[in-house]
């Protein structure tokens, strides 16, 4: 099949192209890329076999890559499976999704990493990487086979939402990982400081009572990492930095040469621990801020919606605001919002971790941390862009160049010869969540029934539609003379 998506505003970081034109898509490759000045010629090129998408007022862009998701298969399909949570990645305009070890079995034998892959295969709506286990049964004692993984085809190792405590047993999965020429996929987490968390520690969690996991316990296993990172030699990717103080130790290594990279994820970049309070925070005002946080509250008078989300439609310990790493403070907002710009932070990764209604559904601090993210990733990161705070062509690239870099391989593009993993996104489509019509067998979030700004319309997969909002892009017929 042959399709020309046309009108579309496209972006290709990895082209440094950001312009006005058409794709040309033929035999799951990226066949031609015509601007406007190219159109005479494109009538020459066409055939009669040609799909005409209409894209006029969208993005066009490369298919976005996810670092960190949970698809729970083998073991948990009550949670996930591969054909549900590839089919979120599609809605969300992922073409590639890395699938992070859970729980039984885990990713520590060459067997369950080829299962994945064949069921990734046969049922999965877009590719999958796996990422392999860095412990036998991710029980933080002894190193998996590193190198079997390696050879199965893992692209990169993990312990997935544990973090691995022990200093010397780091160290030589970093040693490791480095011979093999992989990274190693670090959640940082000192379980003694966090011991019995419920969300972060601050202000916040004293108001509630609940215990917390203090923004030293994530910077404290980043800075040990960092130096046996700079010790080995090693590639040292961080999962799901959250605070002020990780990205400024982050930003320092990257300074003195450390091969250190990091990814964020959408609702870290936009949630703070406020929203643990819910309908609570209407009546408990937080002190005053700073005019630039202020001025992302300010209302789009265009849509007559407001630009930042709204706890207060929540109850107080709602279940669906606790992930891991928690939410923090706005200043770490802020610092994380710095540090995507300045490139300290390479890439946006979803963290997609669905959980069952059993495992949300208690009290608040023996609920399952996670949160379904794929389906929102787009709308929430957009916001960055609706407030301007990032550029739409920055934002892009953090979802597609950012994180081909991490994983060492070409980005995806949409340059001739590429395949073609496409997404197309209207980035001032309004909607709201509502998380019972997801995709993704889990719906676990808190932005259900909160307005978004941002959606995608099509995604494409080696140069299939993998999934196509309410006819997108179908041209309308001419009208009968």
């Amino acid at each position: 099949m042959r399709y020309l998506i046309k009108n579309g505003s496209i972006i290709d970081p990895a082209q440094r192209v950001a312009t006005v034109g058409d794709v040309l898509v033929a035999d799951g490759k990226v066949e031609r890329l015509f601007e406007i000045a190219d159109r005479v010629e494109e009538q020459h090129v066409l055939g009669s076999d040609v799909a005409i998408i209409d894209a006029h007022g969208a993005v066009v862009a490369p298919g976005f890559t996810d670092l960190h998701a949970y698809l729970r298969q083998p073991g948990e399909e009550h949670k996930e499976t591969i054909a549900s949570g590839t089919l979120a990645a599609a809605h969300g305009g992922f073409t590639t999704v890395c699938a992070m070890p859970t729980e039984h079995p885990t990713h520590d034998t060459a067997a369950t990493v080829r299962l994945v892959q064949e069921l990734a295969r046969s049922e999965g709506h877009v590719h999958v990487d796996v990422v392999g286990a860095l412990t036998v049964g991710r029980e933080g004692r002894v190193l998996a086979d590193l190198a079997e993984l390696a050879e199965a085809g893992c692209i990169a190792f993990s312990d997935g939402d544990r973090a691995l405590s022990d200093a010397a047993l780091m160290r030589h999965a970093l040693t490791y990982a480095a011979a093999l020429g992989l990274p190693v996929m670090s959640l940082c987490q000192e379980p003694r400081l966090s011991a019995g968390w419920a969300m972060h520690e601050g202000a916040v969690s004293t108001r509630l009572g609940l215990p917390g996991f203090p923004a030293a316990a994530e910077e404290a296993l980043i800075a040990r990492d960092i130096a046996l990172a700079e010790l080995t030699g090693a590639h040292l990717h961080i999962c799901q930095v959250s605070t002020a103080g990780g990205v400024a130790l982050i930003r320092a290594a990257r300074a003195r040469g450390v091969h250190v990279t990091a990814e964020v994820s959408p609702h870290h970049l936009t949630l703070t621990d406020r929203w643990v309070l819910g309908n609570l925070a209407a009546h408990d005002p937080a002190p005053q801020a700073p005019a630039r946080q202020r001025s992302r509250r300010n209302p789009h008078p265009e849509l007559g919606l407001p630009s930042w989300l709204d706890p207060t439609r929540l109850p107080p310990y709602d279940p669906a605001t606790r992930v891991c790493p928690p939410l923090r403070t706005e200043e770490d907002v802020e610092a994380l919002a710095d540090g995507l710009r300045d490139g300290t932070i390479d890439a946006i990764a979803t963290g997609h971790s669905p959980q069952s209604r059993v495992e949300k559904e208690c009290e608040y601090g023996l609920a399952a941390p996670g949160i379904s993210s794929l389906e929102t990733a787009l709308a929430l990161a957009l916001s960055l862009v609706h407030r301007g705070e990032m550029d739409m062509v920055d934002l892009v690239a953090r979802l597609t160049e950012g994180p081909a870099q991490v994983l060492g391989r070409s980005p995806a593009t949409l340059r001739p010869g590429a395949r073609a993993d496409i997404v197309i996104f209207d980035p001032d489509a309004a909607w709201t969540v509502d998380a019972t019509r997801f995709v993704s067998r889990g719906q676990n979030t808190p932005l259900h029934g909160q307005r978004l700004k941002g959606q995608v319309m099509l995604t494409m997969a080696g140069g299939n539609i993998v999934f196509r909002r309410d006819g997108f892009g179908v041209p309308e017929a001419a009208p009968e003379p």
